[in-house]
């Protein structure tokens, strides 16, 4: 139990090193305002996609591309971290019910 809290502060803080990676990397290679920048980093990492700012460059491109492989394996991973979590969480307490009637 305690390794996988471990791993969920982990991939945690993995998301925002990677948020604050991404608003910088946009914010260089495109010229970006930060804002525009955590916006897109923001909307690439939860593949919401609305497409109101894209990346001109080809280097923008490319690091949206790899930017995307990478923290969406880190967002869907951490979403299954904390739902396992969550419903073992539920299961002691369902178990503890049982226990005290």
């Amino acid at each position: 139990m305690n390794s996988e809290r471990f791993l969920l502060i982990l991939s945690i803080f993995s998301l925002l090193v990677l948020l604050v990676f991404g608003t910088f990397l946009f914010h260089i290679l495109e010229g970006w305002r930060l804002m525009d920048s955590f916006y897109f980093t923001g909307v690439t990492m939860l593949t919401i996609g609305y497409g109101d700012i894209t990346p001109h460059t080809d280097a923008g491109k490319i690091a949206t591309v790899c930017f995307g492989f990478i923290s969406v394996g880190i967002v869907l991973y951490t979403l299954n971290l904390i739902a396992r979590l969550a419903f073992r969480q539920k299961l002691e307490n369902m178990s503890w019910m049982a226990k005290k009637r």
